[in-house]
């Protein structure tokens, strides 16, 4: 969606439970890490707006629980998704074994996929756990390689760590870079051809040995096109009003958060005070029973 509100993009976070994906949204808001937290009840939704040459970007992004008592619910949740990010812990193989397994379940709910962003998480502890635990990088670009084939999506392997921030803000621009086409990432691709001088940042880029790109596979045409390609203005045209509606409900939503988190608020602030006055009841009634008893020994 263009104009001064400007453009929408939802972003879905998936993947089993505790691998990381509150961390990685956490880091990449700016918010401060917390090694405790309780898990996603269903999902939880945030924005960040970018500012670019076009106007203002948000990206919405949900953070969908990814333990089985909220399969049920996930479904409505990837309604109008823009991007992917898959996550799994590489010091977790099971998070690893069932990452087919949640992008069998958004191509079941959502058909075609978005650009996928495949993020190996928690890094930091792979050194500190026994190799053959592990979840190696290799393992990670060849299970992206192969997803990228049989699901016929654009997508990119990373690896991160929601610790210490490591590749998170790299791993967001890059799925932008591919939802956007004239958003340049910093991340430097992998391509046959010789790669491009490498431009003056002060941000240092992810390394390649972190970040792999595969592009969707181009199928040759099969026989003579018979129906008519649709018109170019129609189809942007229908993206535009897409978007926009998409827009309208996720700034709905941030909306109506804002104002639940103002009543959970004021609804703390009520309950305290009755605590308080309650406490204070029970005080005085203690009171007046110990004064009722003195009175009735001493008239005795």
């Amino acid at each position: 969606m263009g104009g001064p509100s400007g453009r929408y993009f939802k972003i879905c976070l998936i993947g089993d439970g505790f691998v990381g994906k509150t961390s990685i949204r956490r880091q990449y808001l700016g918010k401060t890490f917390k090694s405790n937290y309780i898990a996603t009840l269903g999902v939880d939704f945030a924005q960040k707006t970018l500012q670019m040459d076009s106007g203002l970007v948000h990206l919405v992004i949900w953070d969908i629980a990814g333990q089985p008592l909220f399969k049920g619910l996930r479904q409505r949740y990837y309604d109008g998704c823009s991007g992917i990010i898959l996550v799994y812990s590489v010091i977790d193989r099971e998070s690893f074994d069932n990452a087919s397994k949640w992008l069998v379940e958004a191509h079941g709910f959502m058909g075609p996929l978005p650009p996928l962003i495949v993020a190996a998480n928690k890094i930091d502890l792979r050194a500190s756990h026994p190799r053959e635990e592990t979840v190696s990088r290799e393992e990670g670009e060849a299970f992206t390689e192969k997803t990228s084939k049989e699901l016929r999506t654009q997508a990119v392997f990373i690896e991160t760590s929601a610790l210490t921030g490591e590749n998170i803000d790299e791993a967001f621009e890059a799925l932008t870079g591919m939802i956007m086409p004239e958003f340049k990432p910093k991340i430097p691709v992998s391509e046959t051809k010789a790669p491009a001088p490498a431009a003056v940042s002060e941000t240092p880029a992810v390394t390649s040995q972190a970040v792999k790109v595969i592009e969707r596979p181009i199928e040759a045409p099969q026989g003579p096109q018979v129906e008519a390609a649709p018109n170019a203005s129609d189809i942007e045209d229908a993206m535009t009003v897409k978007q926009e509606q998409i827009g309208r409900e996720m700034a709905d939503l941030v909306n109506l958060r804002t104002e639940l988190r103002n009543a959970e608020s004021d609804l703390n602030d009520i309950i305290s005070k009755l605590d308080t006055a309650l406490l204070n009841l029970t005080n005085v009634i203690q009171v007046k029973r110990i004064m009722y008893d003195h009175l009735k020994k001493q008239l005795q």
